[in-house]
């Protein structure tokens, strides 16, 4: 690992993804885009699987938030999830972490002791090392669309931590780009990306650190690649989904029409479990 050093904002092209360890280029803060009318459909997906996420948490549960950036999970959980009882977030760069300080939907000042239901903590720490930086278990990980910022090595050591430090039976929440079979990973389709991951890799990884994939879910997508797959469809599905394209603007349909399709999705989403006592939250 030693030769990929390199902890850049995005790369520009004049560094050999090879050499990189990780890129600092965080997601957009959707909520200020949708305060100032401005959004993408990544926006719409994001907003979404952070919600989702949120609505797992369960009373009384230490969640961690892997690359937290500036924290874009904890707006939701104080008002969604408040009875959590503590909040772990982790990232490589102090100065992204801004949660600890602002509102980070209005960027005023908070006390973070009052502001939160639930207890705080922030570690600085590169992902692929953090089980020496956290000295307790945690119940539920948050990990969205971020292992795809390093490099493959450090994406890959990230999952044997996340194994170490959940509790058996715990959920990972994971989110990343779904890369083509047969296409290098790192052929990126951004700057700040270092390696896509394959739907098939990821789910190779989980499983050999002992997580049982629970739920897929495809993120977003083409809609021309959906139209094009939705005429194989039986005509039950035509005729659910047509008022749906109608409708529902390009940014918000591409952001639940794929839900049940993730090997086509350019964006996918994996609930998966770590290999324990059971608990009951898909059984429904």
């Amino acid at each position: 690992m030693s030769k990929m050093n390199k902890i850049v904002h995005k790369n520009d092209g004049s560094i050999n993804v090879h050499d990189i360890l990780c890129t600092t280029y965080q997601m957009r803060n959707f909520y200020t885009q949708f305060r100032d009318g401005f959004f993408t459909g990544l926006d719409v997906m994001n907003y979404i699987q952070h919600f989702k996420a949120v609505k797992m948490m369960k009373k009384g549960q230490t969640v961690l938030d892997v690359c937290c950036g500036r924290g874009l999970l904890l707006p939701m959980i104080r008002y969604h999830a408040r009875d959590i009882k503590k909040y772990i977030g982790v990232d490589i760069k102090k100065e992204n972490i801004k949660a600890d300080k602002v509102n980070i939907c209005n960027n005023k000042p908070i006390d973070r002791s009052d502001y939160y239901d639930f207890e705080t903590e922030w570690v600085i720490s590169n992902v692929s090392e953090m089980a020496s930086h956290i000295n307790e278990k945690v119940d539920f990980i948050v990990y969205t669309s971020a292992i795809e910022h390093m490099h493959k090595v450090y994406g890959e050591q990230s999952l044997v931590e996340c194994a170490e430090l959940i509790q058996n039976g715990g959920y990972m929440f994971i989110s990343c780009p779904n890369t083509p079979e047969g296409q290098d990973g790192y052929e990126v389709r951004y700057k700040a990306h270092v390696y896509e991951w394959k739907l098939n890799e990821l789910r190779n990884e989980l499983e050999s650190n002992n997580f049982k994939i629970i739920k897929e879910y495809g993120l977003t997508g083409s809609k021309r690649e959906f139209l094009k797959m939705l005429e194989t469809e039986s005509l039950d599905v035509k005729s659910f989904m047509k008022p749906m394209i109608e409708y529902m603007p390009t940014e918000f349909f591409t952001s639940f029409c794929f839900l049940p399709y993730p090997e086509i999705s350019t964006e996918v989403l994996i609930i998966a479990q770590k290999t324990g006592t059971q608990s009951s939250l898909f059984n429904s």
